[in-house]
């Protein structure tokens, strides 16, 4: 089993200065640790990740909250490949609706070029949640679904060909070649992260393999990867195995690392809530989200199983204990990868830094003698 690395550039410490002039009132205009900061820390643990021996190097698409800064994760690994030799880069997504689906062709193709022959862009995708993002964009995200469904297959027919003909409500394209030209069919490292019912619908009926992204909880996203293999297998597709994202923290003692995981873990719960908006009530109310709707209901009347669900399901502690909790949840979502997140809430640098090294030294040997089955395959056994 392949072992990746994700960074999320979060500036969690800027929650309240950043909600306060929200609401209008007067702080300062700047966070206390710069943004450029977390940028520069966290570049260090790509250069880390390729050293120490992971397969692979993550990162995500969020805009204007202290969330996560990272606004196009293209471009971002674009200088990051500059930065590192050996690992392969994914992108856990970039959200279709918020670009046009030529550009992240166009962008995945040069950065493949970039690359060469040793190395791999993995291009990750996804629909997108939040509110602000989408006002922000300018983008009605009632359109979300539609405009996803559409971005999807002219994605997938311009990674796959270098090519693309499609007509539909958003995208009108006729006898379109890329250039420079790719040099290989890339539509093999398209991976889709879905949430919703309508989202798993699509990735299976196009044979988009699962990117399992759990913000919610390993349950939830257990019950959607399992309801993705059904559907994927009623279209007429072999199993596929997935990638899956997990939050880990490691120390030398349990105490040190439950010390580590029960605040950090639970801070970059407690950002999720605010920046999605889980606690408001206007994810009902959008077409394509109303499952979202029921969960902010429930958050809304007590947050707490949300901010307790990294801590209470993901791997951390000790080398022994991490191996332990990330063999099982291999197993059980059939994962062909795992990436791991190592720094995020307020979690010092110093302190992600020297977790990622052991990490590396005592976990990922282990890890990569793992070889799980496809869900359906295991389910079927």
């Amino acid at each position: 089993m392949r072992v990746g690395a994700t960074i999320f550039n979060q500036n969690y410490t800027d929650w309240d200065r950043y909600e306060a002039e929200e609401r209008g009132e007067s702080v300062p205009r700047r966070p206390a640790k710069s943004d450029r900061e977390v940028f520069n820390e966290e570049l260090n643990l790509a250069r880390i990740a390729d050293q120490t021996g992971f397969d692979s190097l993550w990162t995500i698409e969020h805009h204007f909250t202290p969330y996560t800064m990272v606004t196009n994760p293209l471009q971002y690994l674009s200088y990051v490949a500059g930065v590192t030799e050996r690992v392969d880069l994914g992108t856990m997504v970039t959200v279709l609706p918020w670009h046009n689906p030529v550009r992240v062709a166009e962008d995945v193709n040069m950065l493949d070029a970039f690359l060469g022959a040793d190395r791999e862009i993995i291009c990750g995708v996804g629909r997108g949640l939040g509110r602000r993002e989408y006002d922000g964009l300018n983008i009605d995200q009632a359109e979300a679904r539609e405009r996803f469904d559409e971005s999807l297959q002219v994605l997938r027919q311009l990674l796959a060909t270098g090519e693309c003909n499609f007509k539909g409500q958003h995208y009108d394209i006729s006898g379109l070649r890329l250039r420079p030209q790719p040099e290989r069919d890339l539509s093999g490292n398209l991976w889709c992260a879905g949430g919703t019912d309508e989202t798993v619908q699509i990735i299976a009926k196009h044979d988009v393999r699962p990117l399992v992204i759990p913000t919610t909880s390993l349950n939830l996203s257990l019950e959607t990867a399992r309801k993705y293999a059904r559907l994927h297998a009623e279209a007429g597709y072999a199993p596929s195995r997935s990638k899956l994202a997990l939050w880990t923290y490691v120390a030398e003692t349990e105490q040190a690392a439950r010390e580590g995981a029960e605040r950090y873990m639970v801070e970059y719960a407690d950002s999720a809530l605010r920046h999605y908006e889980l606690r408001g009530s206007h994810l009902g109310g959008i077409k394509g989200y109303e499952s979202y709707g029921e969960m902010q209901k429930a958050l809304a009347a007590d947050p707490t199983p949300f901010l307790r669900g990294f801590v209470d399901s993901h791997p951390w502690g000790t080398p022994e204990q991490t191996i332990r909790r990330a063999t099982e949840l291999a197993e059980q979502f059939g994962c062909e990868e795992i990436m791991f997140i190592f720094k995020y809430g307020s979690m010092p640098i110093e302190l992600a830094e020297k977790s990622m090294r052991l990490f590396a030294r005592e976990v990922i040997p282990a890890l990569r003698e793992l070889d799980p089955r496809p869900i359906e395959v295991r389910a079927a056994a």
